[in-house]
């Protein structure tokens, strides 16, 4: 059985014509993984989860840990998007993507 695709990863591949990754391991020796990446455009959404009821990104030890994460994605030369859940199949936010991806691979 073929895999499934996300309506955002129909998305971006209908808008950039560039293949998605779910749970992409970035780095090379660090465990760490991006919700959704777009390799050939070094572009990761990062779907922030848990922030109204104080799950693990918004407490002070997951915070510290995403800081590291975040920052070492960009000494990798990745831009990293942060979004919600309720945000993220929004005609705004994928639009952002889609701008952050084209002008990365263009």
């Amino acid at each position: 059985m073929a895999p499934t695709i996300s309506l955002l990863e129909r998305a971006i591949l209908k808008y950039t014509g560039l293949e998605t990754v779910a749970e992409y391991r970035f780095h090379p020796t660090r465990e760490w993984r991006f919700d959704f990446a777009v390799p050939a455009a070094r572009v990761a959404i990062e779907v922030e989860g848990g922030i109204w009821n104080g799950g693990r990104h918004f407490r002070e030890e997951g915070w510290r840990r995403d800081l590291e994460k975040y920052n070492e994605a960009a000494a990798c030369g990745w831009l990293v998007i942060r979004t919600i859940p309720t945000e993220l199949l929004k005609v705004q936010t994928l639009q952002l993507i889609v701008r952050a991806i084209n002008t990365r691979s263009h």
